[in-house]
């Protein structure tokens, strides 16, 4: 595996301040940059560093711009109040875990250091417990909603039938079945 690029192994502070300064400068500049660094921090950043740690940077916001903009045009075009969609990623995410368990467990020693492997099986083991309780929560929410949509048809169906002159027996039978109540 390569070595870490030089800008990942600043402080939090200086590579918050160099991301800033990237986008505000509309990732070009890097040797205007690369002096500004040396000034404010003392810190040698080749312009060339600048620009690859830059290209990353431009990437990544790129996809999260475009994953945001879909999201949101998802979201206006097929609303999706039960978050089906979410129990679906959760899903995927939770299968993909369990693959990749699979996978290293399978892994030879020679392949996969000891230590090595204890690092990735508490990174999965933490991971796969976040998916679990993003699950139940996802679970637990559109349990809520359908509860609340049972509960708002039945307040319609009541008015409903009372408007019609159903006796209140008859509609409290109706308004059990529709809410699921035994």
């Amino acid at each position: 595996m390569p070595p870490r690029d030089k800008i990942s192994q600043l402080p939090a502070e200086v590579r918050t301040e160099i991301d800033r300064l990237l986008i505000g400068r509309g990732f070009s500049g890097y040797e205007a940059l690369e002096e500004q660094i040396l000034e404010a921090h003392g810190i040698e950043v080749g312009k060339s560093t600048l620009h690859r740690y830059g290209q990353r940077l431009e990437r990544r916001l790129s996809a999260i711009r475009a994953s945001t903009e879909a999201a949101k045009a998802i979201a206006d075009a097929a609303p999706d109040e039960a978050d089906q969609r979410s129990a679906a990623v959760i899903s995927l995410v939770q299968s993909d875990l369990f693959e990749a368990l699979l996978d290293l467990q399978e892994a030879s020693d020679e392949e996969v250091d000891t230590s090595e492997r204890v690092k990735l099986l508490s990174r999965a083991a933490r991971a796969i417990a976040q998916t679990g309780r993003a699950s139940v929560s996802q679970k637990k929410w559109a349990a809520e909603i359908r509860r609340e949509a049972a509960t708002e048809a039945a307040e319609v169906a009541t008015a409903a039938m009372a408007s019609q002159g159903m006796s209140k027996e008859a509609i409290a039978t109706i308004k059990r079945d529709i809410l699921g109540i035994a």
